[in-house]
C-alpha cells in the first residue's frame, strides 16, 4: 500500500496543473488517511476490496470544499485513481474538519 504522502502526490498529479485549484489546495494542505473499508465486490477483473479515504482539512478550507460540488467531484476522481490498484478501489471519500498536523501543511512543490 502506498503511504499517505505518495497517495497525495499521485492525486495531485491526476489533478494536473490545470485542475481544480481548490481541490489542489485541499490536497496540498490536508491530511489524507486511507483505511480498509468493510466492503468488497466482484468486478470485471475479479474480486475488489474497497478502501475508505478521509481528507482532513482545516475548518475553513473544509467548508469551502464542501460548498463546491465540482471540487468534491475532482477530489473523488483524483483520490480514486490514486488508490486504485489490482483488486483495490475507492469505496468512499469523506471530508473531516479539524486540525491538520503541522507536517501536512507544507505545499506539494
Amino acid at each position: 500500500m502506498t503511504d499517505e504522502a505518495g497517495l497525495r502526490r499521485l492525486a495531485l498529479d491526476v489533478l494536473g496543473p490545470l485542475g481544480d485549484a481548490l481541490a489542489r489546495e485541499a490536497l496540498e494542505h490536508g491530511a489524507l488517511v486511507v483505511e480498509p473499508a468493510e466492503v468488497s465486490w466482484e468486478g470485471t477483473a475479479g474480486h475488489v476490496r474497497g478502501v475508505r479515504a478521509t481528507l482532513r482539512l482545516e475548518a475553513g478550507l473544509c467548508a469551502r470544499v464542501l460548498a463546491s460540488p465540482a471540487t468534491v467531484d475532482a477530489l473523488v476522481a483524483a483520490v480514486a485513481i490514486a488508490v486504485a490498484s489490482p483488486g483495490r478501489a475507492l469505496a468512499d471519500l469523506s471530508f473531516s474538519p479539524g486540525d491538520v498536523p503541522r507536517r501536512e501543511r507544507t505545499p506539494y512543490r
